[in-house]
């Protein structure tokens, strides 16, 4: 997770518009620059959890 965070922090100092990262369970979190978001604002029925 540390490897994520840190990749995540890369992407937006890139100017990545969002952030989406999903764990070994399947949940999705996504961010931007003001932070973590309750949904993708770019695709906003993007599911919240997939399944494997």
């Amino acid at each position: 997770m540390e490897e994520m965070e840190f990749k995540r922090n890369l992407y937006l100092e890139a100017q990545a518009v969002e952030v989406w990262l999903c764990n070994e369970q399947g949940q999705m979190k996504f961010y931007n620059e003001q932070g973590e978001l309750g949904e993708s604002l770019l695709v906003s029925n993007f599911p919240k959890h997939i399944k494997r």
